[in-house]
């Protein structure tokens, strides 16, 4: 389904940390990299468009767009600033700033469960002002920075998360004294507000924004993905195997569960809803901001609902709204593998036309 395509799918299955698929677009036969030819081919790969060569799922470092919101929501629920039923307002947009970052049509105020389900910008954005600006949680933004930052190293992101692969990226979450540096200290959560809904400053892996699914679907710690199940017949060490906690409580997971499985059955996931009323499934889209071209279309989610078997992220560079490539994909990746190999007829259609739909691009970066 990446024919033709740039990106990435990372799949985990979350009770483990095992990786059931790691894609990466475009690729090469690794058979070029063997033999007499091989420096010749792996000179050749280097120049040739697309960098095959670059494992995006584990190295590529990209704006993850919406797909972020859920690890936002949690945040500010823990750390007390939003509850599950403080209602905000979204005029087309963040209002104190003019109604920017935009946002789409829904209903207003609101709270955050509707809030993950219809990806409402504002609502994260309220947040993240809340969180860094109201001096009743911290006595200055940058020491509310440290703090989120904290919180998102603890859900898995900006550092590498130690799979077993070479060449893993660590992405990258802002700290205090990156802005204060930029700002020269004039600088507040509205300066940075872009960065509550994945955009700004912020990157992450394929592989990072799929562990978030794990993370939530396990409802609050992931496990180290893996790609190796053994050894010998021996069992893998045991960082393999640790419960990596989130600090987050499972209650306010619990929300944001909610939110995602409301994005499938009537929010701006519903293609992913591949088995309704056999099996539930939980998403959230994500179409990244691009300054170099059209916006990357992202997806992460799980299923089951209830004790979920895979988690999956999806990035297809160029790919306009999640819901173009990332939600169709990721919808056939996991009814792929619950079904045991087999799609319905309407799973084989949307394999089928994301095989054969290519983008153009234009650049080399």
């Amino acid at each position: 389904m990446m024919r033709g395509k740039r990106g990435a799918i990372v799949a985990i299955e979350p009770e483990t940390g095992e990786i059931l698929a790691l894609v990466t677009a475009p690729n090469y036969d690794p058979e070029l990299l063997a033999g007499k030819s091989k420096g010749t081919n792996h000179r050749m790969l280097e120049e040739t468009f697309g960098k095959p060569l670059l494992n995006r799922a584990i190295q590529g470092n990209y704006p993850p767009g919406s797909t972020f919101k859920p690890s936002q929501g949690a945040i500010f629920l823990e750390e007390g600033v939003l509850t599950p039923s403080t209602a905000l307002a979204c005029h087309h947009g963040y209002p104190p700033l003019g109604n920017r970052p935009k946002c789409h049509s829904h209903s207003s105020p609101t709270s955050l469960i509707p809030a993950l389900s219809t990806s409402c910008n504002a609502y994260f954005s309220w947040g993240l002002h809340f969180m860094l600006d109201d001096r009743r949680y911290y006595p200055s933004a940058a020491v509310a920075l440290e703090h989120w930052k904290q919180r998102m190293v603890s859900l898995g992101f900006g550092y590498r998360l130690g799979i077993d692969l070479p060449g893993e990226k660590r992405g990258y979450i802002p700290n205090s004294g990156v802005y204060d540096k930029f700002y020269k200290g004039a600088w507040n959560g509205h300066t940075i507000i872009s960065i509550a809904i994945g955009q700004g400053e912020v990157l992450a892996t394929p592989l990072q924004i799929a562990n978030l699914a794990a993370l939530i679907a396990n409802r609050g710690y992931y496990i180290r993905p893996h790609v190796v199940h053994s050894i010998g017949g021996m069992p893998l060490d045991s960082m393999y195997h640790n419960h990596q906690p989130s600090g987050i409580s499972r209650e306010n997971w619990e929300y944001i569960v909610a939110g995602m499985a409301g994005a499938v059955t009537g929010g701006t996931c519903r293609a992913a809803n591949f088995a309704p009323g056999e099996i539930e499934v939980c998403g959230k889209t994500g179409t990244a901001e691009n300054p170099h071209g059209k916006d990357h279309s992202a997806f992460i989610g799980f299923a089951p609902r209830s004790k979920p078997r895979i988690a999956v992220s999806v990035y297809v560079e160029n790919g306009g709204f999640g819901a173009q490539f990332g939600v169709p994909i990721g919808r056939v990746m996991m009814e792929y593998y619950l079904r045991d190999g087999k799609l319905s007829g309407s799973g084989e259609a949307i394999a089928s036309s994301m095989e054969h739909r290519s983008i153009s691009y234009l650049n080399d970066i």
